[in-house]
């Protein structure tokens, strides 16, 4: 991945390419974080996003697994969700997730990932799938079902109260079997607010004092967990092989969400 400024790129993965937004900080280096984007595509929102983390030390890459489309209605947004191929995507993903990490910006440091709805899906994935490199992972209103078994990542978690995508019986869940291997979660529930309240792109769910919240929330976490040497965490399973993201029918069965 030959990248030194900020902006969309491409990256080669075999002879194929992924479209993707590089955020670099001013002081040249930093941790990798790596944004998956919700079920609207590669939003402006997205590259603001990478550009913020940027701002605050970390490289920031958001790829786009909608190859350049994005959706105006969520009949639009629906479509493409679900012509997805989860093998597919799950490939180039982590292969993205693997150049975050040899980028010579991002050096040797453990990386994050953050999913906003539908990327949450991915970002947990990646957290599951590549224990050895992901050291935190960060999930906006977002869940996925699952036998979670080698996530060795800190995790924590942003949702609405009054989101119906995302039940509070679902988020316990969820956090009970990410406790239940081991791993460090905090999520928090916003009251008043559901679903899309993070994103300054979707007015109709955006809501100010709880994005600033969550925002805050999100840099304490990804400083105290990416730029202070984790302790030594217990060695993951050996399978399934590192790298590759759990198939479609194995522990991430679905999304629970647009």
């Amino acid at each position: 991945m030959k990248k030194t400024s900020d902006g969309p790129f491409q990256i080669m993965i075999g002879k194929e390419t992924l479209g993707a937004y590089l955020a670099i900080p001013k002081s040249g280096s930093g941790p990798g974080v790596m944004v998956l984007h919700s079920w609207w595509g590669l939003t402006p929102f997205y590259g603001a996003l990478c550009e913020r983390l940027a701002a605050r030390g970390f490289v920031a890459m958001a790829p786009d697994f909608y190859d350049g489309a994005t959706a105006q209605t969520a009949i639009e947004a629906r479509r493409l969700r679900d012509a997805l191929d989860d093998r597919a995507t799950s490939r180039l993903l982590v292969s993205a997730a693997k150049h975050l990490q040899a980028h010579p910006e991002t050096g040797d440091l453990p990386m994050a990932t953050l999913g906003v709805s539908l990327g949450c899906r991915w970002a947990l994935a990646l957290a599951e799938a590549m224990p050895e490199d992901v050291a935190a992972t960060v999930v906006f209103y977002g869940l996925q079902r699952g036998r979670y078994r080698r996530s060795r990542a800190a995790f924590l978690g942003h949702f609405g109260m009054t989101d119906p995508l995302t039940p509070l019986k679902e988020i316990r869940a969820l956090e009970a079997a990410l406790k239940n291997i081991g791993c460090d979660v905090s999520f928090e529930i916003y009251d008043h607010v559901g679903h899309s309240f993070f994103e300054t792109d979707r007015p109709e769910a955006y809501d100010p004092g709880a994005a600033t919240l969550a925002w805050n929330r999100t840099l304490r976490f990804l400083h105290e967990k990416l730029d202070v040497p984790a302790a030594p965490r217990k060695p993951a399973p050996k399978n399934p092989r590192r790298g590759s993201l759990p198939a479609p029918d194995g522990p991430i069965v679905r999304p629970l969400w647009p």
